[in-house]
C-alpha cells in the first residue's frame, strides 16, 4: 500500500471504498481533508491523490476495515464510527481519526473491545 500512496492513490479506489462502506462523496472528501469541489474535480478527471491525501484515505480505509472486523456489517460499523464515545472524550471515532494519533487511539479502543476490556 505504501507504493500505491507514493505513486498517487487512484481516486477510483477511494470511490469504491466509499460505495462499499456507504460514505457519501461529501463525507469522503471531509474524511481525507479535501474540499468537496476539489474532490469532485479529481473524480471527474480520474486523478490520483497526492501523498498526504492518499495517506489520509488509507488511514480511513484501515480504520474502517478494523472496525468492520469487530462489528461485522457495514451498517453496524458506520453506526459505531459515528457515535460520540465516552472512551474517546465524547468524540466520534471518525472525527478522532482525522489524525494518525487519533486513528491509533480508535484502533486501541477497538482492540480493547475485542478483548473485553471495559473502557
Amino acid at each position: 500500500m505504501a507504493n500505491r500512496v507514493e505513486e498517487g492513490l487512484p481516486i477510483q479506489d477511494v470511490m469504491e471504498f466509499g460505495k462499499q462502506a456507504g460514505f457519501t462523496t461529501d463525507e469522503l472528501a471531509k474524511l481525507i481533508h479535501i474540499p468537496p469541489r476539489t474532490y469532485a474535480r479529481r473524480v471527474a478527471a480520474h486523478a490520483r491523490l497526492k501523498i498526504p491525501e492518499g495517506e489520509r484515505a488509507v488511514r480511513v480505509m484501515r480504520l474502517y476495515d478494523t472496525a468492520k472486523q469487530l462489528f461485522g456489517t457495514h451498517d453496524d460499523t458506520r453506526r459505531w464510527l459515528s457515535m460520540e464515545l465516552p472512551a474517546l472524550g465524547r468524540r466520534t471515532p471518525l472525527d478522532l481519526a482525522r489524525t494518525e494519533q487519533g486513528a491509533r487511539a480508535v484502533e486501541t479502543l477497538i482492540g480493547q473491545i475485542e478483548h473485553g476490556i471495559v473502557t
